[in-house]
């Protein structure tokens, strides 16, 4: 198991642009293709004195980034640690 972090920013409804932080736990499959085993997605907001906070993203919205995590697939695996 090994984990990366990546920020992934986006347009939802109102097209306000929501940062996400997402925990992305992760394998090397055999054949040497990424597996998303799963993922823990935060919504990040920084107060005026630069205080930044975290929160759970709901499940209809989990729903939704697990679509577009494909398409980080590379982002991923250039941040392997």
């Amino acid at each position: 198991m090994a984990e990366s972090t990546i920020n992934i920013g986006l347009s939802i409804g109102t097209y306000t642009e929501v940062t996400l932080e997402i925990e992305v736990d992760w394998r090397l499959s055999e054949t040497g293709e990424l597996m998303i085993n799963d993922f823990y997605a935060y919504y990040m907001a920084t107060s005026p004195t630069g205080h930044v906070s975290y929160e759970r993203i709901p499940y209809w919205l989990h729903k939704l980034v697990e679509v577009e995590l494909e398409e980080y697939h590379e982002e991923i695996i250039n941040n392997m640690d």
